[in-house]
């Protein structure tokens, strides 16, 4: 303590005085060292107990003192209440300080890491599930203003219901890709549409009729104007046809492309709300013979006469 007093007295202060007295003493001691490096030696030996270096240490000393005293004080406020576990807290405040950054990023990482881990092993149970099955006899997509009104919403009673109508298939698989009737919704839809439309492969296209108008230019769908064993049908007003167009909207082609099995027996006890059942087969299905069949099957049910 008596070495910070000299200091304030080096500085000509009173012990302890505010600092901004401290920093204009400071700043006229200085000023006055600027003026005595401008005298000669015999001038600046007028007053020779003058030395701004000492001036230096006793400023940086008081300052050392004053800064030790807030921290001292910030350190009683937010550490005091925890008494004798005050350096502990503080050792504990610090670090948290130092190192949030680098807490949030390692508590990120490991997040990450289990995310990935129950994510690969999600996978690889889906592998395995999936491996159990037995392979697909027919896949499916109703494509437009169609909704699943099952309970569980999975499909697993459309697919029962359709599995039962064909003792010789082992798994039937169906999904929904939902485009609505209003056009002026229809935009982000049929887009999603599309790019499935590129992307996926079924077999079967159970359509209603603004989506078969839709994806029938893009030839997608079989001709099936010369399967014999849908004769009957291909001359009553079941057969849909629908052309291939250029960019123009020039027709190139035209064929019968999809049957109309609302009226037939695949829509009874169906637990799918539809306007149509329109359907056709994939250029590139890869079950195109079972697909068949299943048209076949409840094309026999519509009543031609």
């Amino acid at each position: 303590m008596e070495d910070i007093k000299q200091a304030y007295e080096r500085l000509g202060l009173e012990p302890f005085a505010e600092k901004d007295l401290v920093e204009k003493k400071y700043s006229t001691l200085l000023r006055k060292d600027r003026s005595r490096s401008k005298l000669t030696v015999e001038e600046q030996s007028i007053d020779p107990d003058f030395d701004f270096h000492k001036i230096t240490e006793a400023y940086r000393a008081i300052l050392d003192y004053e800064t030790k005293k807030y921290t001292d004080a910030f350190e009683e406020q937010e550490y005091g209440k925890y008494k004798k576990m005050a350096g502990q807290a503080k050792k504990f405040d610090h670090f948290w300080r130092y190192y949030k950054i680098h807490t949030y990023v390692a508590i990120g990482l490991v997040i990450a890491l289990i995310y990935g881990v129950v994510a690969f092993m999600d996978r690889q149970e889906e592998k395995r599930y999936l491996a159990s099955l037995p392979p697909i006899d027919v896949q499916m997509s109703f494509l437009g203003n169609y909704f699943d009104t099952s309970k569980d919403d999975t499909f697993e009673t459309t697919n029962a219901k359709l599995l039962s109508d064909f003792p010789d298939f082992q798994r039937v698989v169906s999904d929904i890709i939902y485009v609505p009737e209003d056009q002026a919704m229809q935009y982000a839809y049929i887009q999603k549409a599309f790019v499935l439309l590129m992307t996926e492969s079924p077999d079967l296209y159970i359509l209603d009729e603004p989506m078969f108008n839709y994806i029938t230019p893009q030839g997608v769908l079989t001709p099936l104007e010369d399967v014999a064993s849908l004769s009957d049908v291909l001359d009553s007003k079941y057969a849909v046809t629908g052309a291939i167009t250029d960019d123009d909207g020039n027709i190139i082609e035209e064929h019968v492309y999809a049957i109309d099995l609302t009226e037939s027996a695949l829509g009874k006890n169906l637990p799918i709300a539809y306007p149509k059942l329109i359907v056709g087969i994939r250029v590139d299905a890869p079950h195109p013979e079972k697909a068949l069949q299943f048209i076949e099957t409840y094309a026999k049910t519509l009543p031609l006469s």
